[in-house]
């Protein structure tokens, strides 16, 4: 049984035609006190993971309340589209349900942590750009939002090692984005003793307490006002430095084809070991395999051309491991870690403990550019008498 999943084609070229996203119309309508819709976009450092309440102790929540107290009779809407240990390669699938279905009229965008600061794929930046080059195309300003993490500040650790950020530095400044590197000002107090690193992350190393958080926001309230006082104007131009790896994208859902048998549709869960992680938050209904289907189950099979694939979905701690095929080949998993590949593809939660949590598996990012059979093959021991497999889509890009 063959799905065909139909990319959708976003070529986002710059024409004189169109508006260039502005701050100063930004503060224009914030000033005449029409209503502003402002989305926060990113990961956990975004939804703010150890504060000690991340909607108002975060630099998100921060920055909310800094813009209500400057335009107080203006009607905001704040939309928290960030979700912890994910990426803009997620962040790409992301967009129209999380992001633009919001009509956002400014975006504060995040990911450089989550990227892996120190790394140098390609595809990582292509992700990225496409993100920023869709939001520019709706004429929607950004922030971006470069953080930092405790490790970050080793004495054996240089800058030079923070790879991704020198690049989404470069293309911050490609787009004429408004730029809110918070290294080099956190690097600073550190540097002059008016903070250290156990007094900002007191926890854990990636993660800061609210003073932390605090030091961000400073740096992310300055570059607006000053992307504002400047009139700033973010670009769109032709040139890509990137993003022709992924021109073309889609998210499928499964529920909207002919399941095979043994699938059906389910509900997500409602409950999640943290909030940032409740699935009902960011995918709709799933596709779902119950082991006790086991008997008449199907593979899952799709054809699809593009050279990155991944799945969203859901899980908890009884969730089933499965087998992908990819044209008729099984397609082994990779330990990023151990470099250790194995035929097993895990789908639980186990490793953080009893609960169900959102997730999100990049499968590939370098198969051809042809056209792919994708398999998805449930594995039930036979001593197992409980667990789900819940996924919600497919997501597919390529050139």
């Amino acid at each position: 049984m063959y799905k065909y999943l139909i990319i959708s084609f976003f070529l986002f070229s710059c024409t004189t035609a169109l508006e260039k996203p502005s701050f100063s119309e930004f503060e224009s309508k914030a000033n005449n006190k029409e209503p502003l819709s402002v989305v926060f976009f990113g990961g956990s450092l975004t939804w703010g993971a150890n504060a000690s309440d991340p909607n108002r102790t975060c630099y998100r929540g921060y920055m909310m309340e800094y813009l209500q107290k400057k335009y107080p009779e203006t009607p905001f809407k704040f939309h928290d589209a960030a979700i912890g240990g994910t990426g803009s390669d997620l962040g790409l699938f992301r967009m129209e349900r999380d992001v633009l279905s919001h009509k956002p009229d400014l975006v504060f965008l995040d990911f450089t942590v989550n990227d892996d600061m120190e790394g140098v794929s390609r595809e990582a930046l292509a992700t990225y750009e496409s993100i920023l080059r869709q939001l520019l195309h709706k004429q929607i300003p950004i922030v971006q939002v470069i953080l930092s993490c405790g490790y970050h500040f080793k004495e054996d650790y240089s800058s030079q090692a923070m790879v991704r950020r020198t690049d989404h530095l470069k293309l911050g400044k490609h787009y004429s984005l408004a730029i809110a590197d918070t290294y080099p000002v956190m690097y600073e107090k550190l540097k002059t003793g008016k903070v250290t690193v156990p007094g900002i992350w007191p926890f854990e190393q990636t993660h800061p307490d609210d003073k932390g958080y605090r030091v961000f926001f400073e740096v992310v309230k300055k570059s607006f006002e000053e992307a504002v006082s400047n009139k700033l104007e973010c670009k769109l131009p032709e040139e890509k430095l990137y993003s022709e790896i992924y021109n073309h994208f889609e998210r499928k859902k499964l529920v909207d084809t002919d399941l095979p048998d043994g699938w059906n549709r389910a509900k997500t869960y409602r409950t999640s070991m943290w909030y940032d992680g409740l699935s009902s938050r960011w995918i709709d209904d799933v596709a779902m395999f119950d082991v006790k289907d086991k008997e008449k189950v199907k593979p899952l099979t799709f054809t699809f051309k593009g050279s990155m694939i991944g799945l969203m979905g859901e899980s908890n701690h009884e969730g089933l491991t499965f087998m992908i095929k990819i044209d008729g080949e099984i397609f082994p998993n990779v330990d990023i870690r151990t470099n250790k590949t194995s035929d097993i593809w895990r789908w639980d939660t186990s490793r953080f403990g009893k609960g169900s949590l959102f997730r999100w598996l990049c499968i590939s990012k370098s198969l051809s550019s042809k056209e792919h059979t994708l398999e998805i093959i449930p594995i039930v021991e036979e001593a197992c008498k409980k667990g789900q497999l819940r996924i919600e889509s497919i997501c597919v890009a390529r050139q």
